[in-house]
């Protein structure tokens, strides 16, 4: 689970978003064996549901942008709409390493319009993901991220200091709180501080992701998904 994210926290942490405050924790301490492998499935877990519906709210310059949309694990593929006050509504596409965006109004869900327009399409401006410099792409380089096509190890999230926090609920659901391990180095998880990790994780008892919060500067924000399947999301190059 670090090894993918690490680079993206490491950007994602130095940049301003909007933010709120994280509940109380209980009293943390080192995930058991069983927490551990929960967190190590975490990311399969999210690649194998395919598409997940996900909302988030990122400042960019100022504005505040409102994200509404799905993320398809198994294509590398993102599809979101995204709103604010004194924005032009967009469409916004994205992959590994591609941000393309278009003028268009969401549907009557607040979501992005489908089919996706072909990429050939002259309305789409496209432009490489650059997480180091701008918020918005540090979100959607850790949205992309958080899904992968093999378990972690468990072992190794024990080692690097993952903590569980406190149990939770959300919607309803019993979660299990999480603080995410801070690095890839091995650690005396008995010595850490939870703010060490710049990530905290929300699992089911299936050990589904249903909100991650990341620590941006000295604040804290949700990526909440959902748990209706998404759709496929087929990208075309030609009209």
């Amino acid at each position: 689970m670090r090894r993918a994210l690490t680079a993206v926290l490491a950007a994602v942490v130095t940049l301003c978003v909007c933010a709120c405050a994280p509940a109380a924790e209980s009293d943390p301490r080192p995930v058991t064996t069983a927490e551990s492998e929960l967190l190590a499935a975490m990311r399969f877990k999210n690649f194998d549901a395919g598409t997940r519906p996900f909302t988030t709210t990122v400042v960019e310059q100022g504005t505040s942008l409102h994200l509404n949309g799905w993320v398809d694990y198994a294509s590398h593929t993102g599809y979101a709409a995204v709103t604010g006050e004194g924005f032009e509504p967009q469409a916004l596409l994205w992959t590994a390493d591609t941000v393309a965006i278009r003028p268009a109004a969401p549907d009557d869900a607040g979501l992005p319009v489908l089919p996706i327009p072909a990429l050939s399409d002259q309305t789409w401006t496209s432009r490489t993901l650059q997480a180091d410099a701008s918020a918005l792409d540090a979100t959607l380089a850790l949205i992309g991220n958080l899904g992968a096509d093999r378990p972690e190890n468990p072992l190794l999230v024990q080692q690097t200091g993952a903590l569980w926090l406190r149990e939770d609920e959300i919607d309803g659901t019993a979660v299990t709180v999480f603080a995410a391990p801070p690095s890839d180095e091995v650690v005396d998880a008995d010595t850490l501080d939870p703010d060490e990790s710049p990530l905290r994780l929300w699992l089911d008892e299936s050990g589904l992701l249903r909100r991650a919060q990341v620590r941006q500067s000295d604040f804290w924000y949700d990526i909440d998904f959902g748990l209706d399947p998404g759709p496929a999301l087929a990208v075309t190059t030609d009209g």
